[in-house]
């Protein structure tokens, strides 16, 4: 199968895939995951209190070979999602915070090493990536900062 053919299937595999190598988040060079999060409950808080959940319901009609209408279909949906996620960006940006993709650490890169993780949001330089935590969460480390080797722990 050629991609060239399908440019529609090239894209939705490239969007799959890069989301394995990288995660989207709101970054602020010098603030604490703590402080990110209070930031965005209260940008979150303010953002509902906006654009509160409207719940609309389309119909579409369902028509058979000769196109007579024989049943329909209802969609539910909030007419406010986007809207309400806007005005979360927004507050975000005010807050100083953009947002930007951090690519996750290859195992190449850590080798034998072992990294502590970064408390505080550093500059972000190629040697920053991020690591999947047990409990699904997220980490930075730094690259050119290793604390000790695997091998000799």
């Amino acid at each position: 199968m050629s991609f060239v053919k399908y440019p529609a299937l090239a894209a939705s595999l490239f969007v799959v895939l890069s989301g394995c190598t990288e995660f989207g988040t709101y970054y602020k060079e010098g603030v604490t995951k703590s402080e990110l999060n209070i930031d965005r409950g209260q940008c979150n808080r303010a953002a509902a209190d906006a654009y509160p959940p409207n719940i609309v319901t389309d119909w579409w009609p369902i028509y058979d070979r000769y196109g007579r209408v024989v049943s329909h279909r209802t969609e539910q949906y909030d007419i406010n999602e986007g809207p309400r996620h806007t005005a979360v960006r927004s507050c975000m940006t005010e807050k100083g915070y953009e947002r930007v993709q951090i690519p996750y650490c290859k195992d190449e890169q850590l080798g034998e090493n072992h990294y502590a993780k970064i408390e505080v949001a550093p500059e972000l330089t190629p040697s920053i990536c991020g690591l999947r935590t047990e409990d699904g969460g997220r980490v930075l480390i730094d690259l050119s900062k290793p604390i000790s080797s695997k091998s000799s722990g």
